[in-house]
């Protein structure tokens, strides 16, 4: 299986469509650390609304599950509540772009879609920065190299509550769009959490996801393939308006097509996201 084909099936694969979950056994690596976000990612030397992001400037980003030059962390497996998943990227199924290595992963720029490969910056510690990361078990962190990014921020964040299929993005304390969204069902649940966008994807007009297809850092913590890709899970527009409001989805977020066009042409890559209960 080419790994670069994972996620584009995945994304081009229709949400409403059954599918089937093949069961993977992770391989021994090294189990990385992994942090419960207590803010938005915000950067605490900031205002509580700013959000550093840090964009690849290399071919490669490494990332280091502990900082060179600090003793070791030993950690285990983060448990995901009802079921067991297995690790992406492992060996033997790397995510498009992303590969596990002997402390860590590395990231290609830019990624499978040709965008620009994006973190949230979690902790700044001078020539290093502790990011947020695209990888299962959902909200790992890691350290790579300030060098090798640019910074900039955002003041955008948005907010999913699940049980009343309501997302809220602000800008700063500002509420600026507020919608009802189709959510995960119960056996596919949308993950909770703390995420980022990872990236948007422009989309054939009047196509099943709307206009854009807004990826994020989550993983489905159910499933661990979707036709044939990565479940990764997705903020897009939709062609069956009459599910919003609704637990229809294998996971990602759909939201009528005019506020998906709102929202990728307002929200950077890199937003943070939070969805609870």
């Amino acid at each position: 299986m080419r790994p670069r084909l994972l996620i584009a099936t995945a994304f081009v694969a229709a949400l409403i469509v059954p599918l089937g979950c093949a069961t993977h056994h992770a391989e021994s690596q090294p189990a990385p650390r992994r942090v419960t976000h207590t803010t938005n990612t915000t950067v605490a030397a900031a205002s509580q609304w700013i959000t550093e992001i840090a964009t690849a400037k290399v071919p490669q980003v490494q990332v280091f599950f502990d900082k060179p030059g600090d003793p070791p962390t030993t950690t285990t497996t983060l448990p995901v509540a009802g079921h067991q998943a297995a690790a992406i990227p492992r060996a033997g199924l790397n995510a498009a772009g992303v590969a596990p290595t002997a402390g860590g992963y590395t990231y290609s720029n830019p990624t499978y879609f040709n965008n620009p490969l994006v973190f949230d910056v979690v902790h700044d510690d001078g020539d290093w920065l502790s990011v947020a990361l695209l990888a299962r078990p959902n909200q790992q962190v890691g350290w790579i190299r300030r060098d090798d990014v640019t910074l900039s921020t955002t003041q955008y964040h948005m907010d999913l509550t699940l049980s009343d299929f309501d997302l809220k993005v602000f800008d700063g304390p500002s509420l600026v769009v507020e919608t009802k969204v189709v959510v995960g069902t119960p056996s596919t649940p949308t993950p909770l959490g703390h995420f980022f966008l990872t990236e948007k994807i422009a989309r054939p007009p009047a196509g099943a996801y709307g206009p854009w297809i807004m990826a994020t850092s989550a993983y489905s913590e159910k499933l661990d393939s979707f036709d044939g890709g990565l479940p990764q899970v997705a903020f897009h527009g939709t062609n069956r308006p009459a599910l919003v409001g609704t637990q229809s989805s294998n996971g990602c977020v759909r939201m009528p097509d005019a506020v998906d066009l709102q929202l990728a042409t307002m929200l950077p890559a890199g937003t943070p996201i939070t969805i609870q209960a």
